[in-house]
């Protein structure tokens, strides 16, 4: 069983850290020198005003619960987004992500499918909040299956930048439900 759910400031940062830093961190060493301890201190306060504020930024884990040497659950990944954002020729609100991490241990496919629910809750956030456009982004050398995923769901894709009108995306996920619900009543 897995779950996902709003990161809590005093049970997921460490494990959020642990799994950034161990996985993603070296990618760019080259460019910046890593500190976990403000990465941490950033994952704490943004887990914390979620408390209080759920339209300012959205961060959430997923954990395995099948895995009795992690009673509390065994991080699988967590996703991380904000508002705010705008070009310098528009007023359009921009929802951008900061991260979509996956623990890299995972089978690709079982990877893939969480990264697909990222998404999907990208554009439910920014949806429910009314931001009208949700923008993704890579740094990573390996990005094509992550852009494809925002392709298929309608995004425009130049390079290693994603993005799309809010509504398109919620238009796609009203679509999927929809034939979910066909295939459903077919069985």
């Amino acid at each position: 069983m897995r779950e996902w759910l709003l990161a809590d400031p005093r049970y997921d940062i460490d494990d959020v850290v642990e799994l950034a830093n161990g996985q993603y961190g070296h990618e760019t060493d080259d460019i910046l020198k890593r500190c976990p301890a403000t990465f941490r201190r950033h994952a704490t306060v943004c887990a914390t005003v979620q408390l209080f504020d759920k339209a300012k930024e959205f961060f959430a884990v997923c954990r395995s619960f099948d895995d009795p040497n992690y009673p509390d659950g065994k991080l699988l990944g967590f996703c991380w987004f904000d508002r705010g954002g705008y070009t310098t020729y528009s007023t359009d609100e921009i929802s951008n992500s900061k991260f979509h991490f996956v623990d890299k241990t995972l089978p690709v496919r079982f990877r893939i499918k969480l990264i697909n629910e990222m998404v999907d809750q990208h554009i439910l956030w920014a949806g429910n909040c009314g931001i009208p456009v949700v923008c993704s982004t890579s740094i990573r050398v390996e990005h094509d299956i992550f852009m494809k995923i925002h392709e298929k769901r309608g995004f425009t894709v130049v390079g290693s930048y994603a993005w799309c009108k809010t509504e398109k995306g919620l238009e796609w996920l009203r679509l999927q439900n929809s034939k979910d619900r066909q295939v459903d009543l077919q069985r």
